[in-house]
């Protein structure tokens, strides 16, 4: 009785090694379900994309707005770019920082 279980057993796993997977239902409408990934990734980046560019003016206005107070608010400014690295008054300052004083 147990051979013919054995049997049995074994004739099941030899056919089931020679059976394929049925992968038709996978692959049906493979292509769909890629496009509709895609596309939805696409629109999450759009999205991000369009907030950035309708952001860009508000920031615009934000730089301009600094910039007029900086220059509002300081007006006694050097013309010359480098002023601030050749004053003596900033080595001065430098020193006693460095040096504790």
């Amino acid at each position: 009785m147990k051979d013919e279980k054995d049997e049995l057993l074994d004739e099941l796993f030899r056919k089931a090694r020679f059976m394929k997977p049925d992968t038709g239902s996978v692959e049906e409408h493979f292509e769909t379900r890629l496009l509709a990934v895609m596309e939805e990734k696409r629109n999450d980046q759009a999205l991000w994309s369009a907030w950035s560019w309708r952001l860009v003016p508000w920031l615009a206005i934000f730089v301009v707005i600094v910039g007029i107070g900086s220059f509002t608010i300081d007006p006694v400014r050097s013309s010359d770019l480098f002023a601030t690295f050749s004053s003596s008054d900033d080595d001065y300052q430098i020193t006693n920082m460095l040096a504790g004083g």
